[in-house]
């Protein structure tokens, strides 16, 4: 075959067949690659754009690592991404704050979920919260309303409704009316539970791209490939069951075999990438679903702007609801003597230009001496096929799809009660579980 690119971990040829082929080199889709490479599979991923790592990487700019989605910080330490990292070797290091609340008079923080109480304004508040803890910590029961709903009807608190909005914005990308309380009782036990446990945030050495330069190691070492400039144009289903893609690479299309297809492509390219007979039902309700959207500023400071290296929530802010500084852990992220802040907020109206102005604005309210010590590096939206997430929380596809020998994995099928990057990584896991455990039947 002609050789049509030459790539730092090999090319396919027409006829390969591998044991897994993965669509898709984001994070789910490189976590399991490096699982199964190194479980022994025969493994080959394809990344349609000329970069791996997809939301979960970084590129530099004037000496600053500017996240493309992820904010260099992975939920806890106890997790099944961290387990991981720790399985290849990949660095990393623990936050010193669980979590910190910047009031419009006070800013407040504690080290694990033990303190959370002291992070609310008042004692109304504290009291408010033992009785939402008191619910969430019962047997699970589907209220049929938002958590939005729930906060107003059942406990008409607003300090613990904006406590709780901050965090929803930050974590989910979501708004209170956005996302169920049935949804939301989970995961908060969830990190209730973890966080008791004396859990805590981590920072990657290196950023998310450390990650990934970890992770592309691992498939390496044990002979998988990566493809980049390569578009899954098929995946092949035959009698319910899939065998195998279509891959257009430098032009040209080939096919290759594969007794496993895992998909990071999000639930509805996935489905697209089929013959949408049997799956066009499928395929259109997803079409209904409107991904998550956000607005990322990136900061550079001249000095730390948060004394701490966890997360910092904002309900004092009418856009920003939060925001990470991760060269508190890892100075490389940023040139020397300086630092890089990360905000985020939810996307609230189409106009995005504005949306960005109000962040700003909040910025200068939180930092009094913005100006003096801050500049602003560049400004990203998530919305559409490059989203927050791919699927609201709470609505995630399982892992397992109805076609035997074809997974998904991303931030469109993370388990329930699980978020952010730690349910990409304990998704990918299933999946892996569930193709090994199949090698033994």
């Amino acid at each position: 075959m002609r050789r049509m690119y030459e790539m730092p971990i090999g090319m396919p040829n027409k006829l390969d067949s591998y044991d897994v082929i993965v669509a898709g080199a984001g994070i789910g889709g490189l976590l399991s690659a490096a699982m199964l490479s190194k479980n022994g599979f025969s493994v080959i991923v394809f990344e349609r754009l000329s970069f791996i790592g997809g939301r979960f990487t970084s590129f530099n700019f004037k000496g600053y690592e500017i996240p493309s989605g992820a904010v260099h910080m992975i939920p806890n330490s106890r997790g099944s991404f961290t387990k991981i990292m720790r399985e290849f070797g990949i660095d990393y290091k623990k936050t010193d704050v669980w979590v910190e609340y910047i009031w419009d008079d006070h800013r407040r923080s504690c080290r694990n979920a033990a303190g959370i109480f002291n992070t609310l304004k008042s004692t109304s508040a504290r009291l408010a919260l033992a009785k939402v803890i008191f619910e969430f910590m019962q047997p699970q029961k589907d209220l049929g309303i938002s958590f939005g709903e729930y906060l107003k009807s059942e406990i008409g608190n607003d300090d613990l409704y904006r406590f709780f909005e901050a965090f929803t914005n930050f974590s989910l990308s979501l708004s209170l009316e956005d996302i169920s309380s049935k949804a939301m009782f989970g995961i908060l036990r969830n990190i209730l539970l973890q966080g008791l446990l004396l859990d805590n945030r981590v920072v990657p050495i290196g950023g998310c791209k450390g990650v990934i330069k970890g992770l592309k190691e691992v498939i390496s070492a044990h002979n998988g490939k990566i493809v980049t400039n390569a578009d899954v144009r098929k995946i092949l289903v035959h009698k319910a069951r899939a065998d195998g893609v279509v891959v257009k690479v430098g032009g040209e299309c080939m096919e290759l075999t594969g007794r496993y297809i895992v998909s990071n492509l999000g639930p509805i390219k996935t489905y697209e990438k089929i013959d949408r007979g049997e799956y066009s039902g499928v395929l259109s309700e997803l079409r209904w679903k409107k991904p998550p959207a956000g607005i990322t500023i990136s900061i550079a400071a001249s000095k730390d702007m948060l004394g701490h290296s966890g997360i910092t929530l904002t309900p004092i802010g009418e856009r920003v609801c939060g925001m990470v500084q991760p060269t508190a852990i890892d100075p490389s992220l940023a040139p020397e003597g300086k630092h890089l802040l990360l905000t985020h907020q939810i996307l609230k109206n189409q106009n995005i230009k504005n949306e960005i102005e109000l962040g700003i604005a909040d910025l200068h309210k939180i930092f009094p001496d913005f100006d003096e010590q801050c500049e602003i590096l560049c400004t990203h939206s998530f919305h559409s096929d490059w989203p927050a997430n791919y699927i609201t929380q709470g609505e995630d596809l399982p892992n397992r799809t109805p076609i035997e020998n074809l997974f998904m994995v991303g931030d469109g099928n993370k388990p329930p009660a699980h978020i952010m990057a730690e349910g990409v990584a304990h998704g990918a896991k299933q999946v892996v579980d569930a193709i090994c455990a199949s090698q033994h039947k």
